[in-house]
């Protein structure tokens, strides 16, 4: 992402500190060179590169929408994340998009999602189902293009029954991959269970794709059912998944402290 945000800026400053040091080994080289000015032409064209480079970077900026996290959901977002859906895998394993924005409005913990401007480009469907669907979810005879709200679990009521959770959706576009996005999603998405993770028992997956399956492996996620629509579905501890999420993005924080 920084390289398509910055690529003019990086390319002036490449080619303008090529230029640079090409002046200064043309003008103090061989025996009539003069290496003061030729110091003196490297350090004022390194400064004019450099003040040329971030001004254009900082033009670009404020050009260009930033990533962010987005406060509220419309129904055209989860339009966005159906389309978004539907550049991976086939329409039977997608939620419409308006009973996926149901889920929403009556619980927003379901849905984390990151934008550039107004358009998704990465998501988390985080949410508890009632033991009935975890139970054929598990089984692998559950299609979640079929969830409705009422299949959801109330995680906020006063009872102490368990709570079974399913990663629906994990999401991110290709140019926004390899920063961190889809750790921070998730960690966003597991935070807001926080208070309730004490009930959370298992966490399911269901992967329709290679790449789905790889990340639930990733996460520490162990497969127990091929589905009968083609899927793979992965379970494990769902303390051990908020542990394992929180590592990762402790891992990743740790690798940027100096």
């Amino acid at each position: 992402m920084f390289w398509q945000a910055n690529k003019g800026a990086l390319i002036t400053l490449l080619l303008g500190m090529t230029g640079a040091f090409a002046a200064y080994f043309i003008i103090g080289s061989g025996s009539d060179g003069d290496i003061e000015l030729a110091k003196k032409v490297l350090s004022t064209a390194i400064c004019v590169v450099l003040f040329a480079a971030a001004l254009l970077s900082f033009a670009l900026a404020k050009q260009a929408p930033g990533l962010r996290i987005v406060d509220e959901l419309s129904a055209e977002h989860f339009e966005q994340m159906a389309a978004l859906e539907a550049k991976y895998y086939c329409e039977e394993n997608i939620t419409p998009a308006a009973e996926a924005y149901r889920w929403y409005k009556r619980y927003p913990a379901t849905t984390i999602a990151a934008a550039v401007g107004d358009n998704i480009v990465a998501f988390v469907n985080l949410f508890p189902v009632k033991e009935h669907i975890y139970t054929a979810l598990r089984a692998g005879t559950f299609n979640d293009h079929t969830l409705t709200l009422e299949d959801l679990a109330n995680p906020t009521t006063d009872s102490n029954e368990p709570l079974h959770m399913f990663l629906c959706c994990v999401l991110t576009e290709p140019p926004y991959r390899g920063l961190g996005l889809t750790r921070h999603l998730l960690s966003l998405a597991v935070e807001q269970y926080a208070p309730y993770q004490s009930r959370c028992r298992g966490i399911i997956t269901d992967n329709v794709t290679p790449e789905g399956a790889e990340f639930s492996r990733r996460y520490g996620f162990e497969q127990v059912q091929n589905s009968e629509h083609s899927s793979l579905i992965f379970e494990q501890n769902y303390a051990d998944f908020v542990a394992k999420v929180n590592g990762i993005t402790a891992e990743e924080n740790n690798s940027h402290s100096p």
